[in-house]
Protein backbone atom coordinates (compact mmCIF):
# COMPACT_ATOMS: atom_id res chain seq x y z
CA UNK A 1 0.00 0.00 0.00
CA UNK A 2 1.69 3.28 -1.16
CA UNK A 3 2.24 5.89 1.79
CA UNK A 4 0.58 9.64 1.53
CA UNK A 5 2.63 11.77 3.10
CA UNK A 6 1.42 14.60 4.83
CA UNK A 7 2.52 17.37 6.84
CA UNK A 8 3.27 18.01 10.94
CA UNK A 9 1.16 20.40 12.14
CA UNK A 10 1.80 23.59 11.04
CA UNK A 11 4.85 26.33 12.46
CA UNK A 12 4.65 29.32 11.80
CA UNK A 13 6.24 30.15 8.78
CA UNK A 14 8.54 33.10 9.85
CA UNK A 15 9.84 30.28 13.15
CA UNK A 16 10.33 27.89 10.64
CA UNK A 17 12.73 29.99 8.49
CA UNK A 18 14.37 30.88 11.89
CA UNK A 19 15.20 27.43 12.22
CA UNK A 20 16.30 26.47 8.82
CA UNK A 21 18.64 29.18 9.14
CA UNK A 22 19.95 27.79 12.61
CA UNK A 23 20.48 24.63 11.44
CA UNK A 24 22.50 25.72 8.18
CA UNK A 25 24.68 28.03 10.80
CA UNK A 26 24.83 25.07 12.96
CA UNK A 27 25.60 22.64 10.50
CA UNK A 28 28.73 25.08 9.18
CA UNK A 29 30.44 24.81 13.13
CA UNK A 30 29.23 21.12 12.47
CA UNK A 31 31.27 20.54 9.12
CA UNK A 32 35.00 21.51 10.50
CA UNK A 33 34.53 19.11 12.83
CA UNK A 34 33.08 16.32 10.39
CA UNK A 35 36.01 17.55 7.78
CA UNK A 36 38.86 16.72 10.80
CA UNK A 37 36.89 13.30 11.67
CA UNK A 38 35.74 11.93 8.23
CA UNK A 39 38.34 13.19 6.25
CA UNK A 40 41.89 13.04 5.67
CA UNK A 41 43.52 13.92 9.35
CA UNK A 42 42.10 10.95 10.67
CA UNK A 43 43.68 8.08 8.27
CA UNK A 44 46.94 9.57 8.44
CA UNK A 45 46.99 10.12 12.03
CA UNK A 46 46.58 6.56 12.47
CA UNK A 47 49.77 6.04 9.82
CA UNK A 48 51.70 8.53 12.45
CA UNK A 49 50.87 6.36 15.23
CA UNK A 50 51.64 2.73 13.24
CA UNK A 51 48.46 1.74 12.92
CA UNK A 52 48.21 -1.98 10.15
CA UNK A 53 45.81 -2.36 7.74
CA UNK A 54 43.59 -4.43 9.60
CA UNK A 55 43.68 -1.84 12.56
CA UNK A 56 42.78 0.83 10.11
CA UNK A 57 39.93 -1.37 8.53
CA UNK A 58 39.11 -2.02 12.25
CA UNK A 59 38.61 1.47 12.97
CA UNK A 60 36.42 2.27 9.99
CA UNK A 61 33.91 -1.03 10.30
CA UNK A 62 33.32 -0.16 14.22
CA UNK A 63 32.28 3.19 13.16
CA UNK A 64 30.21 1.96 10.78
CA UNK A 65 28.75 -0.55 13.31
CA UNK A 66 28.35 2.02 15.81
CA UNK A 67 25.02 3.16 14.01
CA UNK A 68 23.39 -0.26 15.94
CA UNK A 69 23.89 2.39 18.99
CA UNK A 70 20.89 4.26 17.37
CA UNK A 71 18.22 1.50 17.86
CA UNK A 72 18.46 1.20 21.79
CA UNK A 73 18.47 4.86 21.93
CA UNK A 74 15.50 5.25 19.70
CA UNK A 75 13.75 3.40 22.54
CA UNK A 76 15.05 5.65 25.08
CA UNK A 77 13.78 8.58 23.51
CA UNK A 78 10.38 7.58 22.15
CA UNK A 79 9.95 7.92 26.19
CA UNK A 80 10.82 11.27 26.89
CA UNK A 81 8.44 14.20 25.53
CA UNK A 82 11.43 15.98 23.57
CA UNK A 83 14.20 14.71 21.51
CA UNK A 84 16.46 17.47 21.62
CA UNK A 85 17.68 17.96 25.36
CA UNK A 86 18.57 14.20 25.08
CA UNK A 87 20.16 14.48 21.68
CA UNK A 88 22.27 17.57 22.98
CA UNK A 89 23.52 15.69 26.17
CA UNK A 90 24.84 12.39 24.19
CA UNK A 91 25.70 14.90 20.79
CA UNK A 92 28.26 17.07 23.29
CA UNK A 93 29.48 14.33 24.86
CA UNK A 94 30.25 12.30 21.64
CA UNK A 95 32.07 15.56 20.25
CA UNK A 96 34.22 15.96 23.13
CA UNK A 97 35.84 12.68 23.28
CA UNK A 98 37.78 13.87 20.32
CA UNK A 99 40.52 15.33 22.79
CA UNK A 100 41.31 12.23 23.50
CA UNK A 101 43.15 11.82 19.82
CA UNK A 102 43.73 15.19 20.35
CA UNK A 103 45.68 15.25 23.62
CA UNK A 104 46.72 11.55 24.00
CA UNK A 105 50.46 11.96 22.88
CA UNK A 106 51.14 14.96 25.21
CA UNK A 107 49.68 13.21 27.88
CA UNK A 108 51.42 9.50 27.49
CA UNK A 109 54.29 9.58 25.83
CA UNK A 110 55.41 6.84 27.42
CA UNK A 111 52.54 4.73 25.93
CA UNK A 112 53.22 5.21 22.31
CA UNK A 113 53.03 1.00 22.38
CA UNK A 114 48.99 1.31 23.36
CA UNK A 115 47.87 4.54 21.61
CA UNK A 116 46.67 2.69 18.65
CA UNK A 117 44.13 0.64 20.96
CA UNK A 118 43.29 3.91 23.31
CA UNK A 119 42.27 5.97 20.21
CA UNK A 120 40.14 3.07 18.20
CA UNK A 121 38.40 2.94 21.57
CA UNK A 122 38.00 6.73 22.05
CA UNK A 123 36.87 6.87 18.45
CA UNK A 124 34.37 3.85 18.67
CA UNK A 125 33.17 5.63 21.94
CA UNK A 126 32.35 8.49 20.21
CA UNK A 127 30.60 7.33 17.34
CA UNK A 128 28.29 4.87 19.47
CA UNK A 129 27.14 8.01 21.52
CA UNK A 130 26.81 9.92 18.15
CA UNK A 131 24.89 7.43 16.38
CA UNK A 132 22.32 7.05 19.47
CA UNK A 133 22.04 10.80 18.58
CA UNK A 134 21.67 10.43 14.97
CA UNK A 135 18.48 9.03 14.78
CA UNK A 136 16.81 11.74 17.50
CA UNK A 137 17.77 14.08 14.99
CA UNK A 138 16.90 12.88 11.87
CA UNK A 139 13.40 12.18 13.60
CA UNK A 140 13.58 15.70 14.03
CA UNK A 141 14.37 17.21 11.43
CA UNK A 142 12.21 15.22 8.92
CA UNK A 143 9.07 16.38 11.56
CA UNK A 144 10.19 19.90 10.74
CA UNK A 145 10.89 20.15 7.54
CA UNK A 146 8.19 20.75 5.15
CA UNK A 147 7.96 17.51 2.37
CA UNK A 148 7.20 19.53 -0.73
CA UNK A 149 10.48 21.55 0.05
CA UNK A 150 12.91 19.35 1.59
CA UNK A 151 14.90 18.29 -1.48
CA UNK A 152 15.49 22.01 -2.28
CA UNK A 153 16.68 22.72 1.80
CA UNK A 154 19.01 19.57 1.96
CA UNK A 155 20.26 20.78 -1.48
CA UNK A 156 21.05 24.92 -0.30
CA UNK A 157 22.24 23.04 2.73
CA UNK A 158 25.19 20.73 1.54
CA UNK A 159 26.18 23.36 -1.08
CA UNK A 160 26.54 26.24 1.61
CA UNK A 161 28.31 23.82 3.98
CA UNK A 162 30.75 22.36 1.23
CA UNK A 163 32.23 25.84 0.88
CA UNK A 164 33.02 25.69 4.60
CA UNK A 165 34.70 22.07 3.58
CA UNK A 166 36.86 24.20 1.60
CA UNK A 167 38.05 26.30 3.92
CA UNK A 168 38.59 23.68 6.38
CA UNK A 169 40.47 21.27 4.49
CA UNK A 170 42.80 23.71 3.36
CA UNK A 171 43.39 25.09 6.78
CA UNK A 172 44.12 21.70 8.41
CA UNK A 173 46.33 20.71 5.31
CA UNK A 174 48.26 23.75 6.19
CA UNK A 175 48.22 23.15 9.84
CA UNK A 176 49.26 19.02 9.38
CA UNK A 177 51.85 20.99 7.09
CA UNK A 178 53.64 23.34 9.36
CA UNK A 179 52.56 22.00 12.71
CA UNK A 180 54.18 18.66 12.19
CA UNK A 181 58.16 18.55 12.55
CA UNK A 182 60.38 15.64 13.45
CA UNK A 183 60.61 16.53 16.96
CA UNK A 184 57.22 17.57 16.89
CA UNK A 185 55.80 14.68 14.82
CA UNK A 186 51.58 14.65 16.33
CA UNK A 187 51.63 18.71 17.03
CA UNK A 188 49.80 19.31 13.99
CA UNK A 189 46.91 16.28 14.69
CA UNK A 190 46.79 17.60 18.34
CA UNK A 191 45.57 21.36 17.19
CA UNK A 192 43.21 19.85 14.26
CA UNK A 193 41.67 17.74 17.15
CA UNK A 194 41.18 20.12 19.14
CA UNK A 195 39.80 22.60 16.97
CA UNK A 196 37.20 20.04 15.71
CA UNK A 197 35.91 19.10 19.21
CA UNK A 198 35.29 23.23 19.99
CA UNK A 199 33.38 23.64 16.54
CA UNK A 200 31.70 20.61 16.93
CA UNK A 201 30.56 21.66 20.51
CA UNK A 202 29.71 24.51 18.71
CA UNK A 203 27.23 23.02 16.31
CA UNK A 204 25.50 21.60 19.46
CA UNK A 205 24.67 25.04 20.87
CA UNK A 206 23.65 27.04 17.92
CA UNK A 207 21.33 23.83 17.12
CA UNK A 208 19.15 24.60 20.63
CA UNK A 209 17.10 27.29 19.34
CA UNK A 210 16.09 25.45 16.78
CA UNK A 211 12.46 24.61 17.12
CA UNK A 212 10.91 20.92 17.60
CA UNK A 213 8.06 19.53 16.60
CA UNK A 214 6.19 17.43 19.12
CA UNK A 215 7.36 13.70 18.73
CA UNK A 216 4.50 11.16 17.63
CA UNK A 217 5.01 7.73 19.32
CA UNK A 218 4.53 4.67 18.28
CA UNK A 219 1.32 3.02 18.47
CA UNK A 220 1.24 1.53 21.98
CA UNK A 221 1.12 -2.05 23.30
CA UNK A 222 3.65 -3.19 20.99
CA UNK A 223 6.88 -5.18 21.82
CA UNK A 224 10.26 -4.43 21.62
CA UNK A 225 10.08 -6.57 18.64
CA UNK A 226 6.97 -5.79 16.98
CA UNK A 227 8.46 -1.67 16.95
CA UNK A 228 11.25 -3.13 15.71
CA UNK A 229 9.49 -4.77 12.99
CA UNK A 230 6.68 -2.27 11.97
CA UNK A 231 8.80 -0.33 9.50
CA UNK A 232 10.41 -3.58 7.80
CA UNK A 233 6.91 -4.86 6.84
CA UNK A 234 7.42 -1.75 4.07
CA UNK A 235 8.46 -3.41 1.36
CA UNK A 236 10.16 -0.35 0.09
CA UNK A 237 11.90 0.78 3.36
CA UNK A 238 13.48 -2.64 3.38
CA UNK A 239 14.63 -2.26 -0.21
CA UNK A 240 15.99 1.03 0.56
CA UNK A 241 17.99 0.02 3.75
CA UNK A 242 19.52 -2.61 1.80
CA UNK A 243 20.41 -0.46 -1.06
CA UNK A 244 21.61 2.22 1.07
CA UNK A 245 23.84 -1.23 2.99
CA UNK A 246 25.57 -1.96 -0.20
CA UNK A 247 26.10 1.52 -1.55
CA UNK A 248 27.82 2.40 2.24
CA UNK A 249 29.82 -1.23 2.05
CA UNK A 250 31.03 0.11 -1.59
CA UNK A 251 32.03 3.66 -0.42
CA UNK A 252 33.80 2.16 2.63
CA UNK A 253 36.19 -0.37 0.46
CA UNK A 254 38.12 2.52 -0.66
CA UNK A 255 37.63 4.96 1.77
CA UNK A 256 34.82 7.04 0.90
CA UNK A 257 32.55 8.73 3.79
CA UNK A 258 30.09 9.63 0.87
CA UNK A 259 31.31 12.38 -0.79
CA UNK A 260 34.63 12.93 1.24
CA UNK A 261 37.69 10.89 0.46
CA UNK A 262 39.82 9.02 3.43
CA UNK A 263 40.87 6.04 4.90
CA UNK A 264 42.44 3.68 2.06
CA UNK A 265 42.48 6.05 -0.54
CA UNK A 266 44.46 8.86 1.34
CA UNK A 267 46.86 5.80 2.60
CA UNK A 268 47.34 4.87 -0.69
CA UNK A 269 48.04 8.32 -2.37
CA UNK A 270 50.46 9.80 1.09
CA UNK A 271 52.17 5.93 0.79
CA UNK A 272 52.25 4.92 -2.83
CA UNK A 273 53.04 9.07 -4.47
CA UNK A 274 54.54 10.26 -1.77
CA UNK A 275 51.81 13.10 -1.46
CA UNK A 276 52.20 15.80 1.02
CA UNK A 277 49.14 16.58 3.31
CA UNK A 278 48.31 19.73 2.30
CA UNK A 279 48.46 17.91 -1.71
CA UNK A 280 46.28 15.16 -0.45
CA UNK A 281 43.51 17.55 1.06
CA UNK A 282 43.44 18.94 -2.88
CA UNK A 283 41.34 15.62 -3.10
CA UNK A 284 39.25 16.44 -0.56
CA UNK A 285 38.70 20.18 -1.73
CA UNK A 286 37.84 19.46 -5.03
CA UNK A 287 35.20 16.64 -3.78
CA UNK A 288 33.92 19.71 -1.85
CA UNK A 289 33.70 22.47 -4.49
CA UNK A 290 31.81 19.40 -6.66
CA UNK A 291 29.33 19.26 -3.60
CA UNK A 292 29.15 22.99 -4.00
CA UNK A 293 28.67 22.82 -7.44
CA UNK A 294 25.75 19.30 -7.53
CA UNK A 295 23.94 19.87 -4.86
CA UNK A 296 21.66 22.35 -5.47
CA UNK A 297 20.75 20.88 -8.77
CA UNK A 298 20.30 17.38 -7.21
CA UNK A 299 17.89 19.32 -4.91
CA UNK A 300 15.63 19.93 -7.16
CA UNK A 301 15.66 17.32 -9.49
CA UNK A 302 14.87 15.37 -6.56
CA UNK A 303 11.78 17.38 -5.98
CA UNK A 304 10.75 17.22 -9.54
CA UNK A 305 11.83 13.86 -10.56
CA UNK A 306 11.80 11.90 -7.36
CA UNK A 307 14.54 11.05 -5.17
CA UNK A 308 14.70 7.38 -6.23
CA UNK A 309 15.47 8.17 -10.04
CA UNK A 310 17.88 10.96 -9.33
CA UNK A 311 19.42 8.44 -6.43
CA UNK A 312 20.07 5.26 -9.71
CA UNK A 313 21.32 8.02 -12.07
CA UNK A 314 23.88 8.77 -9.25
CA UNK A 315 25.09 5.25 -8.02
CA UNK A 316 25.68 4.59 -11.92
CA UNK A 317 27.60 7.01 -13.14
CA UNK A 318 30.00 8.54 -9.63
CA UNK A 319 31.84 5.08 -9.14
CA UNK A 320 32.92 5.49 -13.05
CA UNK A 321 35.19 8.07 -11.81
CA UNK A 322 36.68 6.15 -9.30
CA UNK A 323 38.21 4.18 -13.00
CA UNK A 324 40.73 7.05 -13.17
CA UNK A 325 42.64 5.65 -10.23
CA UNK A 326 43.75 3.36 -12.61
CA UNK A 327 45.17 5.90 -14.65
CA UNK A 328 47.28 6.96 -11.79
CA UNK A 329 51.06 7.98 -12.63
CA UNK A 330 54.07 7.61 -10.58
CA UNK A 331 55.47 10.97 -11.77
CA UNK A 332 54.94 14.71 -11.25
CA UNK A 333 53.96 17.00 -12.88
CA UNK A 334 55.28 21.10 -12.48
CA UNK A 335 52.84 23.58 -11.76
CA UNK A 336 53.99 27.44 -11.99
CA UNK A 337 54.50 28.85 -8.26
CA UNK A 338 53.54 25.54 -6.82
CA UNK A 339 56.45 22.96 -8.51
CA UNK A 340 56.16 19.18 -8.91
CA UNK A 341 53.10 17.87 -7.87
CA UNK A 342 52.34 14.33 -8.04
CA UNK A 343 49.72 13.58 -11.02
CA UNK A 344 47.86 11.12 -8.93
CA UNK A 345 47.09 14.47 -7.02
CA UNK A 346 45.94 16.58 -10.05
CA UNK A 347 44.25 13.51 -11.49
CA UNK A 348 41.85 12.68 -8.71
CA UNK A 349 41.24 16.20 -7.82
CA UNK A 350 39.38 16.61 -11.03
CA UNK A 351 37.70 13.10 -11.09
CA UNK A 352 36.58 14.15 -7.44
CA UNK A 353 34.81 17.23 -8.76
CA UNK A 354 32.27 14.76 -9.98
CA UNK A 355 32.80 11.94 -7.22
CA UNK A 356 32.33 14.50 -4.28
CA UNK A 357 29.51 16.11 -5.87
CA UNK A 358 27.66 12.50 -6.86
CA UNK A 359 28.00 11.14 -3.55
CA UNK A 360 27.31 13.43 -1.38
CA UNK A 361 23.87 13.62 -3.62
CA UNK A 362 23.32 10.08 -3.06
CA UNK A 363 23.03 10.78 1.07
CA UNK A 364 20.33 13.75 0.21
CA UNK A 365 18.41 10.98 -1.79
CA UNK A 366 18.81 8.98 1.30
CA UNK A 367 17.63 11.57 3.93
CA UNK A 368 14.53 12.14 1.57
CA UNK A 369 13.93 8.22 0.82
CA UNK A 370 13.80 7.36 4.42
CA UNK A 371 11.04 10.68 5.32
CA UNK A 372 8.82 9.30 2.50
CA UNK A 373 9.25 5.77 3.61
CA UNK A 374 8.92 6.28 7.67
CA UNK A 375 5.27 7.54 9.05
CA UNK A 376 5.29 10.30 11.45
CA UNK A 377 4.31 7.66 14.13
CA UNK A 378 7.04 6.40 15.46
CA UNK A 379 9.59 7.90 12.85
CA UNK A 380 12.55 7.56 15.37
CA UNK A 381 13.00 4.15 15.80
CA UNK A 382 12.01 3.90 12.20
CA UNK A 383 14.69 5.83 11.14
CA UNK A 384 17.02 4.39 13.87
CA UNK A 385 16.39 0.80 11.89
CA UNK A 386 17.65 1.90 8.57
CA UNK A 387 20.66 4.10 9.54
CA UNK A 388 21.43 1.11 11.68
CA UNK A 389 21.59 -1.23 9.59
CA UNK A 390 22.97 0.41 6.89
CA UNK A 391 26.01 1.15 9.28
CA UNK A 392 26.19 -2.58 9.95
CA UNK A 393 26.28 -3.64 5.99
CA UNK A 394 28.95 -1.10 5.28
CA UNK A 395 31.19 -2.06 8.32
CA UNK A 396 31.49 -5.15 6.49
CA UNK A 397 32.88 -3.13 3.74
CA UNK A 398 35.42 -0.91 5.86
CA UNK A 399 36.51 -4.75 7.39
CA UNK A 400 37.23 -6.15 4.44
CA UNK A 401 38.96 -3.27 2.96
CA UNK A 402 41.50 -3.54 6.27
CA UNK A 403 42.18 -7.26 5.60
CA UNK A 404 42.88 -6.84 2.04
CA UNK A 405 45.48 -4.13 2.44
CA UNK A 406 47.34 -6.31 5.02
CA UNK A 407 47.01 -9.16 2.82
CA UNK A 408 47.68 -8.01 -0.92
CA UNK A 409 51.48 -6.72 -0.97
CA UNK A 410 51.99 -3.62 -2.59
CA UNK A 411 53.54 -5.14 -5.38
CA UNK A 412 52.51 -8.44 -5.88
CA UNK A 413 52.24 -8.53 -9.48
CA UNK A 414 54.30 -7.32 -12.07
CA UNK A 415 51.00 -5.70 -13.66
CA UNK A 416 50.41 -2.35 -14.18
CA UNK A 417 47.47 0.05 -14.59
CA UNK A 418 47.06 2.00 -17.44
CA UNK A 419 48.69 5.33 -15.75
CA UNK A 420 51.93 3.15 -14.95
CA UNK A 421 51.64 2.65 -10.93
CA UNK A 422 52.04 -1.38 -9.90
CA UNK A 423 48.44 -3.33 -10.04
CA UNK A 424 47.60 -3.26 -6.32
CA UNK A 425 45.60 -4.01 -3.25
CA UNK A 426 43.53 -0.42 -3.79
CA UNK A 427 42.73 -1.29 -7.24
CA UNK A 428 40.69 -4.59 -6.09
CA UNK A 429 39.04 -2.30 -3.38
CA UNK A 430 38.02 0.40 -6.58
CA UNK A 431 36.70 -2.83 -9.02
CA UNK A 432 34.47 -4.19 -5.62
CA UNK A 433 33.00 -0.67 -5.42
CA UNK A 434 31.43 -1.00 -8.36
CA UNK A 435 30.65 -4.62 -7.83
CA UNK A 436 28.22 -3.56 -5.00
CA UNK A 437 27.34 -0.72 -6.72
CA UNK A 438 26.19 -1.61 -9.55
CA UNK A 439 25.47 -4.83 -9.14
CA UNK A 440 23.67 -4.67 -5.50
CA UNK A 441 22.78 -1.25 -5.15
CA UNK A 442 21.39 -0.43 -8.14
CA UNK A 443 18.66 -3.29 -8.69
CA UNK A 444 17.69 -2.92 -5.70
CA UNK A 445 16.95 0.75 -6.05
CA UNK A 446 15.30 0.17 -9.41
CA UNK A 447 12.77 -1.70 -7.64
CA UNK A 448 11.76 1.10 -4.81
CA UNK A 449 8.02 2.60 -5.53
CA UNK A 450 8.12 6.11 -4.09
CA UNK A 451 5.58 7.29 -2.64
CA UNK A 452 3.22 10.18 -3.46
CA UNK A 453 3.85 13.39 -1.69
CA UNK A 454 0.54 15.30 -0.40
CA UNK A 455 0.08 18.77 0.87
CA UNK A 456 3.20 19.81 -1.53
Amino acid sequence: MPIHLRETPAIPERELEDSMRRNVAAGALGTVWLVAVYGLPVPLFMQAIHASGFQLGLMAAIRQAAMLAQIPSAFIVERLHRRKPYWARIATTHRLLWLVPAFLPLLWPSGEARWVAVVIFAVGLSDTLGNASTAPWLSWMADLLPAGRAGRFWGRRQRLLSGVVVIAALSFGGILDHANRPEHPLRGFTIVFAIAALFGVGDIVVHAGVVEPLPQRSASGLSFWRRLAVPLHNRDFRRVTLAFGAWMAALALPGYYYGTPGFFNMVYLHETFGATYSEASWLVLASACGAVVWSHPIGHRMDRFGARKVAMGLVTIGPLFTLAWFFASPGKIALPFLGPVPQPVLLMSTASLVIGGFYAGTQLCQYRLTQMLTPNSGRTVAMAMHWSSVGVIGSLGALTGGWIKDHMPHAWTSWTVPGGAHFSYFHILILLQLFLAWGVALPLLSRVKEPRQENV
